[in-house]
């Protein structure tokens, strides 16, 4: 019996993929594997435990875990931090948005950067094609009798064309800095902001609570890459408040396609077709292509993505457009615990058309305002918006006319985030 103990005493573990954690109310650590598991309560021994299981290509020796347990506690207790160090490590915590301030006003202070940035701002509210999409789609569906929930509302946009289309109300949610220009901004239009017809929550929109009869939802939670923003997980916590009620989502859908491009003039081609070329036979005589090839087995090009500006006439296509799939957004269902089962999951093969000196992926989508109403973030498109751009992969290998290459792809784990690998026969050639 001794025996059989130690023999499993030494094993390879790992941590469940959909595990996650919550802080109660009650100040408890609590966790669910599930959206349909329910939850359990974890004791602060437990977590500990589960932080030294985390890395999963290590053999988890229990025998060592107990001592491992009593030093991390040991530790804590001689770093315990004084009156100033707690009042300062709340106020990171606030600033972070990590803990919620219901007395301040702005409660997330530090997010002066990213969207909450007034550069970035202005480059989406000066994207005409995608402020006056947004503006016609509210149109269709807005009456004075509407109370609009606008998520993500940065300076306050879309808040403002709904107001302005004549909304009963609306209610902002915006996290970031930003959202202390929204009603200025709207004083300047001459738009009314009083508790009646204008609510405005300075803080991430899990944290907000909803008692109106919200009728429609709007927002513009895109990136290049359009997950990066977290659309389907916060669209997905504002539906489910909102069970078994009829309400309007804008933009309703999202879909993702792929195309195989060539570059005919752009600042990134010299890389790319360099890129290209990395399999082919090294020129011993040229010094510097010779670096290149030994700088390429040292550098980390395995995995290379980055979004890439183009205008219609930098690039022509090499094969057919491949649409990969779409989610809806109305709000987007849980599909599966298994992200091999989402809409946006699968492998597809595509065939090149044209023999070209440069090869680049790229991988784009269109959102879905209204059923007629769309935009997107490929130039060539007649619903392109501005100041979004494609997302290139560079291959690392030319192909020419005839040759396949099969694209596997799914979204990562938190859903925030398009994953792809690209292969010619078995070989991969790009990945993001």
């Amino acid at each position: 019996m001794s025996k059989q103990s130690t023999k499993h005493q030494t094993t390879k573990l790992s941590l469940a993929k959909g595990l996650r954690f919550r802080i109660g109310e009650d100040g408890n650590i609590y966790a669910s594997i599930s959206s349909s598991s329910g939850e359990f309560y974890v004791a602060p021994e437990v977590l500990t435990f589960l932080c030294f299981l985390t890395d999963n290509n290590k053999v988890t020796d229990v025998d060592l875990i107990p001592s491992k347990i009593k030093k991390q506690y040991n530790n804590l207790l001689n770093n315990i931090p004084n009156k100033e160090e707690c009042t300062e490590l709340l106020n990171d915590l606030i600033g972070a948005g990590v803990v919620i301030s219901l007395s301040a006003e702005n409660s997330r202070h530090l997010h002066e950067d990213g969207f909450g940035d007034p550069w970035i701002q202005w480059a989406m509210i000066s994207d005409s094609m995608r402020s006056n999409a947004y503006y016609d789609a509210i149109k269709k569906v807005v009456t004075n009798h509407s109370i609009v929930l606008d998520v993500g509302a940065g300076t306050g946009l879309l808040s403002a064309q709904a107001l302005s289309l004549g909304a009963k109300k609306v209610i902002a949610i915006e996290e970031t800095k930003i959202a202390e220009n929204i009603k200025p901004i709207f004083t300047k239009l001459g738009l009314e902001t009083n508790a009646k017809n204008f609510i405005l929550h300075n803080t991430n929109s899990f944290d907000v609570e909803i008692n109106d009869p919200i009728t429609t939802v709007v927002s513009e939670l895109f990136g290049n890459d359009p997950f990066q923003e977290g659309v389907i997980p916060t669209l997905r916590e504002i539906g489910s408040r909102f069970v078994g009620k009829q309400i309007t989502y804008i933009p309703n859908k999202v879909t993702v396609f792929f195309d195989l491009i060539e570059l005919k003039s752009h600042p990134s081609l010299h890389r790319i077709k360099a890129y290209n070329k990395l399999k082919t036979v090294i020129d011993k005589n040229n010094f510097t292509n010779n670096f290149m090839h030994a700088a390429a087995t040292k550098l980390d090009l395995d995995c290379i993505s980055f979004p890439i500006a183009l205008n219609a006439h930098d690039f022509k296509y090499l094969a057919k457009t491949c649409e990969l799939g779409a989610t809806r957004l109305d709000p987007p269902p849980v599909y599966s615990a298994d992200l091999t089962k989402h809409p946006l999951s699968g492998k597809k093969e595509i065939t090149i058309e044209e023999d070209s000196d440069n090869i680049l992926a790229i991988f784009w989508f269109r959102v879905h305002l209204t059923q007629s109403i769309t935009i997107s973030s490929n130039p060539k498109e007649t619903d392109a918006c501005e100041h979004w751009s494609p997302i290139a992969i560079p291959l690392k290998k030319l192909l020419n006319k005839q040759n396949k290459i099969e694209i596997k792809y799914q979204l990562s784990e938190q859903e925030n985030l398009f994953c792809c690998d690209i292969f010619h026969h078995e070989e991969k050639i790009g990945s993001r």
